[in-house]
């Protein structure tokens, strides 16, 4: 049970990620190398991630979290 709420957490995660990436690329013209470069993470990874066709793992996902909010956290709110 406590397995499938974690689950279901990452998910809202991952939308709530892959929402702000649109966001940072399409009105903000952020590129998606500048932040798989502060990350560590391959381009295509990411931009895969942003599409929804792969996932990234738990702990990337926390990294990219934690980059756009101390980042871009002012863009996104104001969006």
């Amino acid at each position: 049970m406590q397995e499938k709420i974690i689950e279901v957490k990452l998910e809202e995660k991952r939308e709530k990620l892959r929402k702000w990436l649109n966001i940072l690329d399409e009105d903000f013209g952020v590129k998606m190398t500048v932040i798989a470069r502060e990350l560590d993470i391959q381009v295509q990874n990411l931009h895969n991630f942003k599409k929804g066709k792969q996932t990234l793992s738990v702990e990337k996902i926390f990294f990219l979290e934690r980059f756009l909010i101390g980042k871009y956290g002012k863009l996104l709110v104001e969006v």
